[in-house]
């Protein structure tokens, strides 16, 4: 290229880049906006499943010697209520799935409980628990160790797919976390012993890697020779700043008082805690520092509360209740708040305890269904009321236009148990999707 064509060139490209802000539009600052499109779809929820834990469990044997061995012992009653056409077996050993379909879910769906009464040389007392719909997280707060105490998880794997369930033990000491796998239709039974090492009280926060899992967990109490109890439950809880407690019944007064644990895994909190009953509202104030627990004693009289628990940041609670006669205990968890809820009755001596929650009366429609036949009653139930109906049925109905707290409690010669239920739903309805 010669001397004169790159001077040329060179003078030419500035004017070219000088033209082109001349004579070329400007670009807009201004973003494109897209364009929104809704329309509604219509989803059926999958069908219906509800787990039931299974058998009791038993570690180290009867006379607890044999360190490696953990097993079930003996049968679990199952009852169940549903809508549909489900054969629901009246005793199962391991975990059991039941599966219904239906488009409008519920309790009145689907609706199970297990029972089982047990007299070990190291375990006596009534377990019952709702059958629960699987998770993929959740936490236990009730775990236990040391002399006299024992907690233990089952956890099963009703899926077509293999996963791993994380156990996280959250104890004064800090947290120890192990993995376990679970092959698809794998029952696991997990002592909690070799994680909790010397702690005497924990909380367990359990997830799965993959689908949801069926977990549950069974505690057990002893002093000395003398069981005092065993409980089981398969509902897990999330931390939240308001939960409601019912029915913290005083069967033992003089013996040992309601104990209410609290747990803060995100940070000091300070909490309230309202307890009523026939008498005057009694307040109970606490602080639970960062990542502990903080158990109190509830100087309660005779009689049946609602317990309202308040705090400042997300915490996890529950109540261990003493029996003396019978000699048994229980764990009341924080329950839902429902408008609609259906339970088939144990075959034990229960009640069907009853809280309105609000500042207001309000009215509550109970229906009991013996040999297909319901009888009804109407209830007015003032603001924080509880009350209690004895059950003699099948199967037990609650309606109201307002929000109330149910739960079976079962004051037996065999045992002291509570049954908290829950919702049992899929998602699926007509939903509108926005597509941008």
């Amino acid at each position: 290229m010669s001397k004169f064509l790159r001077v040329g060139l060179a003078l030419l490209l500035p004017a070219l880049v000088i033209a082109g802000f001349i004579l070329l539009p400007p670009v807009s600052s201004t973003p494109v906006k897209s364009v929104a499109s809704e329309f509604e779809v219509s989803v059926e929820p999958k069908p219906l499943q509800v787990v039931c834990p299974g058998a009791l469990i038993e570690v180290g044997g009867e006379d607890g010697t044999d360190l490696d061995l953990i097993e079930r012992i003996g049968e679990a009653s199952i009852k169940g209520y549903s809508s549909e056409e489900i054969t629901v077996p009246p005793l199962t050993g391991e975990s059991l799935p039941l599966i219904v379909e239906g488009v409008e879910q519920s309790t009145e769906l689907l609706s199970v409980i297990q029972t089982q009464a047990a007299s070990r040389q190291r375990a006596s007392g009534l377990a019952a628990a709702f059958c629960e719909q699987p998770v993929t997280s959740g936490w236990f707060i009730s775990g236990a160790s040391g002399v006299g105490n024992e907690s233990v998880l089952s956890a099963a794997n009703w899926n077509e797919v293999d996963t791993q369930l994380i156990v996280e033990l959250h104890s004064p000491g800090g947290v120890v976390s192990e993995r376990f796998a679970l092959a698809a239709g794998q029952e696991r039974l997990i002592t909690l012993a070799p994680l909790a090492a010397l702690a005497g009280v924990y909380a367990i926060r359990v997830e799965s890697t993959g689908p949801a899992l069926a977990v549950a967990m069974q505690n057990r109490w002893s002093r000395g020779l003398t069981p005092l109890g065993i409980e089981l439950t398969s509902t897990t809880q999330l931390p939240a700043t308001l939960h409601w407690i019912q029915p913290v019944t005083v069967l033992a007064e003089g013996y040992q008082r309601p104990t209410l644990r609290l747990f803060s895994p995100f940070g000091a909190a300070e909490v309230v805690v309202t307890a009523f009953g026939e008498q005057d509202p009694q307040l109970i104030r606490t602080v639970v520092p960062e990542a502990g627990f903080a158990d109190v004693e509830m100087e309660l009289g005779q009689g049946s509360y609602l317990l309202k628990v308040e705090s400042d940041i997300e915490v996890l609670t529950g109540v261990r209740n003493p029996a003396l006669d019978p000699l048994d205990y229980a764990w009341v968890y924080p329950q839902e708040l429902f408008t609609s809820v259906s339970l088939p009755v144990p075959g034990y001596n229960s009640e069907l305890r009853l809280a309105n929650p609000g500042a207001l009366a309000i009215s509550i429609t109970v229906a009991t269904t013996t040999n297909d036949r319901p009888s009804y009653q109407t209830l007015e139930l003032g603001p924080f009321e509880t009350i209690g109906i004895p059950l003699s049925a099948d199967v037990v109905s609650v309606q109201s236009a307002s929000e109330f707290l149910a739960a079976i409690e079962i004051v037996d010669g065999a045992g002291y148990a509570v049954i908290s239920p829950s919702e049992n739903r899929n998602l699926g309805e007509d939903l509108l999707v926005s597509v941008r």
